[in-house]
C-alpha cells in the first residue's frame, strides 16, 4: 500500500512545514500510531476547540458513531453502493486525492472499488475508525487540514460538507491545498423539509441527545443547495459543473465541481 509523504504535510495550524526528526514532527505536538500506523493531526492544544460550538460539535460527532455502529449500510459507503458510484463517475477521479471526511470504515465504496491504478487516495476524518485503512489515512479536522497549499489533484467530500459547524472554512482549507488546474468536488444530499419521518425509529436513534443550537442528532445545520451556493463566493470557489440525481420524491443527490 502506498504511504504518507512526509515531504506533503504542513501545521494544521501555522501552515509551517513539518519534518520527521527521530519519530517527532518537529514544531509540533502531532502524533503517530505506531500499531496502526497514521498520524494524528488533530491540534489538540488549539484554544478555539474548547469553545461551546466545538462541544456541539463533538456530541453530534458522537452520535454520528452511534449511527455508523448500529446502521453502517445506511450511514456509510459499504459495498457497491450506486449513489457512491454514480459520484465516483461523476469526478473522474485522477491523481492525489484528498478525502475530508472520507468516515469510519475501511475504505468507503468510491475508494474500494476504483479501478484506475494512477490515482492515490488520502484519507482524513476525526475518527481513527477500522485500522488499517485500505488507503493513506491521517487522522484529523477539514478545518485545519495538514498539508502544504496547491498539492490535491482533487479534494472531495463525500456528503460531509453538512457535518460541519462553518462549511466556509472546510471550503477554504480545500481550495488552499488543491492545485490551481484541480477540483472540489462535493456530494450534498438535499432532503425536503417537509418529508414524512419514520412510523417507527430504532431504539438507539431514540436514545440520541440533540446537543443544544444543533438542527437534529447529526448536523448543527442542514443547508440547502442555494445555500451552498451562497458559500462559495466567500470560499473563493465557482460551480464549473453539477449533476443531480433524484432518490424518491423527498430527496436528491447533489454533486458539484468547484475550480478556483
Amino acid at each position: 500500500m502506498k504511504q504518507l509523504n512526509k515531504d506533503w504535510l504542513s501545521c494544521p495550524v501555522t501552515k509551517e512545514s513539518l519534518k520527521e526528526n527521530e519519530g517527532e514532527l518537529t514544531s509540533s505536538k502531532y502524533s503517530f500510531s505506531k500499531k496502526d500506523g497514521f498520524w494524528n493531526f488533530i491540534p489538540q492544544t488549539l484554544e478555539e476547540l474548547n469553545a461551546p460550538l466545538w462541544k456541539v460539535w463533538n456530541q453530534l460527532q458522537d452520535n454520528g458513531v452511534s449511527s455508523y455502529n448500529n446502521s453502517p449500510t445506511n450511514n456509510l459507503g459499504v459495498g457497491p453502493r450506486k449513489d457512491f458510484m454514480q459520484f465516483a463517475e461523476f469526478c473522474k477521479l485522477k491523481g492525489l486525492i484528498l478525502d475530508v471526511g472520507v468516515g469510519p470504515q475501511k475504505a468507503p465504496t468510491h475508494i474500494e472499488f476504483n479501478t484506475n491504478p494512477d490515482v492515490t487516495f488520502v484519507g482524513l476524518d476525526p475518527l481513527a475508525g477500522a485500522q488499517p485503512r485500505d488507503f493513506i489515512f491521517v487522522q484529523g479536522l477539514g478545518e485545519y487540514l495538514p498539508f502544504k497549499n496547491e498539492l490535491f489533484d482533487q479534494v472531495l467530500f463525500v456528503t460531509s460538507l453538512d457535518h460541519f459547524i462553518d462549511p466556509v472554512i472546510a471550503l477554504e482549507e480545500a481550495k488552499r491545498v488543491v492545485k490551481n488546474t484541480g477540483s472540489v468536488c462535493v456530494w450534498l444530499g438535499e432532503k425536503d423539509k417537509n418529508a414524512p419521518k419514520p412510523s417507527v425509529s430504532p431504539d438507539w436513534y431514540k436514545a440520541l441527545q440533540i446537543p443544544e443550537g444543533a438542527e437534529d442528532p447529526f448536523h448543527y445545520r442542514r443547508f440547502s443547495v442555494d445555500d451552498f451556493k451562497t458559500f462559495l463566493p466567500k470560499a473563493g470557489l465557482k460551480i464549473t459543473e453539477e449533476e443531480v440525481h433524484v432518490v424518491d420524491q423527498w430527496r436528491k443527490n447533489c454533486f458539484f465541481r468547484l475550480e478556483k
